[in-house]
């Protein structure tokens, strides 16, 4: 399961060239290592590739015009290198390349077409299974259940030099945050006749460093529960490449993010902008698990509560899907 973060601000220096209402937003790697059902045991490579499109402004949690067309979007492919040190103790670098666009129909709005590419800030996480029972074996959907706790570090690599006419550009569409920030959470999950109930939480606290242009990214907290139901499982007694076993699931998530700063004031007034909130999704997908090794999944988040202070843009369509590879 894979959960990303983002946070809203308004940077001082801009927001008198910005129409009244519309703030910024920005996609920062935060993959959440919770667990899943299709999580295999031993080391592994996975691909993921999200996008996140930001396109409705909101005025206190309610829907408002948009006049100018303000839109961010953000694509961004992560490679996780995951490692398993002992059986119940793993540890993951996850590396994102991402791409970050922000446009506007407003000619009186300098930031009206502005991208950024590059590799963004990376992440170490650690995750130790405090329990780990399987009974009916090691395939995906046997009765199982599981608690994790997650740990990591994401380092402030990622580039937050790009100068736009002039200055130093949006932080939201910089590589990197500028800070080294750190996690932590819990997973759990329950398997049985054919059903994965899963919940996740993991946190991040911003740690040491200046941010991007003296921005500073708040606290947040990704959120999940979800159940998982096991459509298709082949029963050849001996599993080939094409045995494969499908989910389809059904997700309910959430991001809570908390206040941003800018030199050192808040972002939460109509003088310097907005920021922080909770943003709640629903999410259909689905997982496909090939044996021996290898996994697809998929899945749409669709924003149904956008409870955000001030005037923020928020999400209008979030996906993503990966590959992962054992070894």
């Amino acid at each position: 399961m894979s959960a990303c973060c983002f946070a809203f601000f308004a940077v001082p220096s801009i927001q008198a060239q910005l129409p009244p209402g519309i703030y910024s937003n920005c996609d920062f790697c935060m993959c959440s290592m919770g667990i899943s059902p299709l999580s295999m045991n031993g080391s592994s490579v996975r691909f993921d590739s999200r996008y996140t499109e930001l396109g409705q402004e909101f005025s206190n949690g309610n829907r408002v015009p948009n006049p100018t067309g303000a839109r961010e979007t953000y694509l961004t492919d992560v490679l996780s290198l995951r490692g398993q040190i002992t059986d119940d103790f793993s540890a993951t670098l996850m590396v994102p390349f991402a791409h970050k666009a922000e446009s506007s129909n407003d000619p009186t709005n300098s930031l009206a077409n502005i991208s950024n590419s590059g590799v963004a800030d990376m992440s170490l996480l650690f995750r130790y299974n405090l329990i780990a029972d399987h009974n009916g074996g090691t395939m995906a959907g046997a009765n199982m259940r599981m608690l994790s706790v997650t740990a990591g570090v994401k380092f402030a690599n990622g580039s937050t030099s790009l100068i736009y006419n002039g200055s130093p550009a949006d932080p939201d569409v910089q590589l990197g945050t500028g800070t080294t920030d750190f996690y932590g959470g819990l997973g759990y999950l329950l398997g049985f006749n054919g059903w994965n109930v899963e919940a996740d939480a993991l946190g991040m606290v911003h740690g040491f460093g200046s941010g991007s242009s003296c921005h500073t990214y708040g606290d947040n907290i990704n959120y999940d529960v979800m159940a998982e139901y096991r459509l298709y499982e082949d029963q050849s007694f001996i599993p080939t490449l094409l045995s494969p076993t499908v989910f389809g699931s059904l997700a309910i998530r959430g991001e809570w993010r908390g206040y941003e700063t800018q030199d050192g004031q808040p972002l939460d007034n109509d003088f310097l902008g907005w920021s922080g909130g909770n943003v709640v999704y629903v999410a259909p997908g689905f997982q496909v698990f090939f044996a021996p090794r290898v996994s697809l999944d998929a899945s749409v988040w669709l924003p149904v509560i956008h409870a955000l202070p001030g005037n923020q843009l928020g999400e209008t369509i979030k996906a993503m899907g990966g590959i992962q590879v054992g070894m």
